[in-house]
């Protein structure tokens, strides 16, 4: 039976933190950017704010039409980008089908791209010199160093090869000497299953509930839970949760888990972009 890595102890600790050096700064802002009417997004928005008016951080919802040109987008950012108010600005997946990641994220002033996204940002991640971690790669990272898992020479599958997940954590574990499988949407299914079957840590950031299926999960693994999607109504992850719990060593729940800590730590971004050394 798993160990469940619940992240409130985590959360009111970078919490605490976090106030206590907000105490001493000016009152900083938070632009967060969605298109459309997006779940995952729209649900991540909410925790942002409901973090903001704990934090008392000024928060401003940028909600645009779903059928914005590429061209519109550009100058809204541009605009927040020059708006001296602003302290940091997130920009919420999904976007358009038709428009690439790094063109999005390269609009964005790299000093407020406080979730690491800009080219030069990941550039700097890449070689190891972060100016910015990804909130929910470093959420991930903070979570397996505090259960005392050390990914070095362990097999780990990452399911999603993501621009803001997949490929950054991938890359990190590469860099702390796991063996990385990471999967995508041309992963045929019985592949998927063979490579979970053989992992010691399961990362999956699709946004599919149930995709990953409790029998995949090889005993004793470590499973990292960060797909968030909707099942009858509620939130729901990528892991078959009961099922997999009754084989991994240690798992995160959805809600509770990953999301519950990316929040709090985008605001720790938030006040490295206001000056705050860490």
């Amino acid at each position: 039976m798993a160990v469940i890595l619940d992240s409130k102890k985590l959360y009111e600790s970078f919490e605490n933190e976090i106030k206590e050096k907000l105490s001493a700064l000016p009152k900083l802002c938070l632009a967060s950017v969605v298109i459309g009417q997006d779940y995952s997004a729209k649900t991540y928005q909410n925790s942002q704010k409901q973090t903001a008016d704990k934090l008392g951080v000024n928060y401003l919802s940028v909600e645009l039409s779903s059928g914005i040109s590429f061209a519109e987008f550009k100058d809204k950012i541009k605009k927040l980008n020059q708006d001296k108010n602003i302290t940091g600005i997130i920009l919420n997946k999904p976007f358009p089908s038709k428009w690439k990641d790094t063109d999005v994220f390269s609009l964005l002033d790299e000093n407020k791209d406080i979730e690491g996204m800009h080219p030069a940002n990941l550039g700097k991640f890449l070689i190891g010199e972060p100016r910015y971690i990804s909130p929910t790669v470093n959420s991930i990272i903070i979570l397996l160093d505090n259960c005392g898992i050390k990914p070095y020479g362990k097999k780990a599958t990452v399911v999603g090869c993501s621009l803001l997940i997949g490929r950054p954590l991938s890359l990190w574990l590469a860099s702390e000497f796991s063996t990385v499988t990471m999967t995508h949407i041309a992963t045929e299914v019985e592949d998927l299953k063979s490579y979970l079957k053989n992992s010691d840590i399961v990362v999956s950031a699709v946004g599919e509930p149930g995709l990953i299926k409790g029998e995949w999960i090889k005993q004793g693994a470590v499973v990292i839970d960060v797909g968030t999607g909707e099942k009858g109504g509620k939130i729901a992850g990528d892991v078959e949760f009961e099922k997999a719990k009754q084989r991994a060593s240690y798992i995160t729940p959805v809600p509770g888990g990953v999301g519950k800590l990316t929040t709090i730590l985008l605001y720790r971004n938030l006040l490295k972009a206001a000056g705050v050394k860490f």
